[in-house]
């Protein structure tokens, strides 16, 4: 079975897709595969924030469990999802399939989980 990071990285050959973060739930970068020039341990601050934000307010709402974020940028996407031992998310350009993308977001969460199913 692959690993933590070969899952983080396959998602970069994704067409479309410019880097790949798994970022644990405290904020720390877990896996990563930016190709953007921005410091990891600042994506994974970001993204911890907006993870955490989203899924109390789909709690607050009753939308039930989150599934997907997807902030959208005159430059492309961020996909984030939850894959229970912190946030997956997918760097995008304006080019990218987005159900091709969310598609293997999801497998890639999935898989992840089957791998850190005994992590705590």
């Amino acid at each position: 079975m692959a690993s933590v990071k070969e899952v983080v990285e396959r998602l970069s050959q994704v067409k479309g897709v410019v880097g790949s973060i798994l970022v644990a739930k405290d904020g720390l970068v877990v896996a990563s595969n930016l190709s953007v020039q921005v410091q990891d341990e600042i994506v994974a601050a970001m993204v911890s924030a907006v993870g955490s934000t989203a899924i109390k307010a789909t709690e607050m709402m009753e939308q039930g469990e989150l599934r997907n974020i997807i902030i959208e940028g005159n430059n492309g996407k961020l996909f984030l999802t939850d894959a229970d031992v912190g946030y997956l998310g997918v760097l995008t350009s304006t080019e990218a399939n987005m159900g091709l993308v969310r598609l293997e977001l999801m497998e890639a969460a999935e898989t992840l989980k089957k791998l850190t199913s005994g992590a705590g």
